[in-house]
């Protein structure tokens, strides 16, 4: 891998603004680069859907026929504080920002890493079927971006995510689905200092079924929580109205329903002994994946990362990534851990040795979905 190439483009990203829904710069630099190597680039209408400056981007190299079909998959956006980042390499090689801002490893790293991947693919003239690359907007924002990537657009056997922690080696073989939930309670107004018993208090309401719920970690697999309880209003009023947000999660179907079904029934209890009314509405953000032993895109994965040098360390997740919707879109997407640490705080760091394991990896899984028995790929030339 040509690790000074390598650094050189990772601090020139970081360098780029793409907050959430401005990534249009991010963008036009990744598809220069991806046209230089022959892919064909297409952006969808994401961004005109989101408010956006782009859309996603979806590259596609073709490869010899009859092959497995990979996609490589990283996002473009980055989070808050991200603007005017100032790298700084130490004598060991790790990257850090100056502290006032985040480094934007995340996911920048794995952009670096899929764009040197498909560069030596290119270059050294490596066997290899078609090859798709996904870069996606607005994934800090309830992968937003993924979530917009039209089916037709996308046309793969296997995918690998380059966007989880974890040192180089690190498998995310199962993710939690995820619900988004709304409650609202309707008590009764009434003047406070006067007749205050006329009234009924949604916001005792909903704090009484707040107790009475399932909260935090339900067990090793399911959590739940709550983001927002407003119940706005003036003092010698009693409030009349509640809004509660909140989210559940779990890697298990039926434990996912059963706290749902159990959020539901302790507002509907509550409101039902203080003569209130309550209601609960829920929507799908998305849904988990589970990758057995034997699943092909996990052993293609575990294959890459060994061939690449690294042991492997399969685990489980409670977040999503943009990995959920590839699999649920039917593009089996497995994630796996680039090396940054301390994602999300201005003390986000990477060192650029890991950003060479990870274009290793993507190298080898790209290789590697050819089909042959022996190794593609010298281990000089990852």
């Amino acid at each position: 891998m040509d690790e000074a190439w390598i650094r050189e483009t990772f601090l020139q990203l970081v360098q780029i603004d793409s907050p959430s829904l401005r990534e249009g710069k991010v963008a036009a630099y990744v598809r220069e680069v991806l046209q230089s190597l022959g892919f064909s680039v297409i952006e969808d209408d994401a961004g005109k859907t989101l408010g956006g400056e782009c859309g996603n981007l979806i590259a596609t190299l073709p490869g010899d026929a009859g092959r497995r079909r990979v996609l490589l998959l990283a996002h473009m956006d980055t989070v808050r504080p991200g603007e005017g980042v100032k790298p700084r390499v130490s004598a060991d090689g790790v990257v850090r920002s100056d502290g006032t801002t985040v480094l934007g490893a995340d996911d920048k790293a794995g952009i670096t890493a899929i764009l040197a991947a498909v560069k030596a693919l290119v270059e050294r003239k490596l066997p290899h079927g078609q090859v798709q690359v996904v870069f996606t907007v607005a994934e800090e924002i309830g992968l937003a971006g993924a979530k917009h990537l039209h089916p037709s657009l996308i046309a793969s056997d296997a995918g690998l995510c380059l966007d989880a922690e974890g040192p180089l080696g690190t498998l995310v073989v199962a993710g939690p689905s995820q619900v988004k939930w709304t409650a609202e309670v309707k008590g009764r107004a009434a003047h406070a200092g006067v007749a205050p018993e006329k009234g009924i208090s949604a916001i005792r309401v909903a704090a009484q079924a707040v107790a009475k719920m399932p909260h935090g970690r339900i067990d090793e697999e399911t959590t739940v929580n709550i983001g927002s309880f407003v119940g706005d209003g003036p003092t010698n009023i009693v409030c009349d109205h509640v809004r509660l947000i909140g989210e559940a999660r779990s890697r298990d179907e039926r434990k996912l329903a059963q706290v749902m079904a159990d959020i539901a029934a302790a507002f509907q209890q509550a409101a039902e002994a203080c003569g209130a009314a309550a209601s609960l509405q829920h929507e799908r953000m998305y849904d988990g994946f589970r990758f057995a032993a034997d699943h092909p895109v996990r052993q293609l994965a575990e294959t890459a990362l060994r061939q690449a040098g690294f042991p492997v360390q399969a685990t489980a997740t409670g977040g999503g990534s943009d990995a959920n919707i590839l699999t649920s879109l039917g593009v089996p997407t497995i994630n796996v851990g680039i090396g940054y640490e301390d994602i999300h705080t201005t003390s986000e760091h990477i060192r650029i040795q890991d950003i060479v394991g990870a274009a290793r990896v993507a190298l080898a899984f790209c290789t590697l979905a050819y089909g042959s028995e022996t190794e593609i790929v010298p281990a000089s030339f990852l």
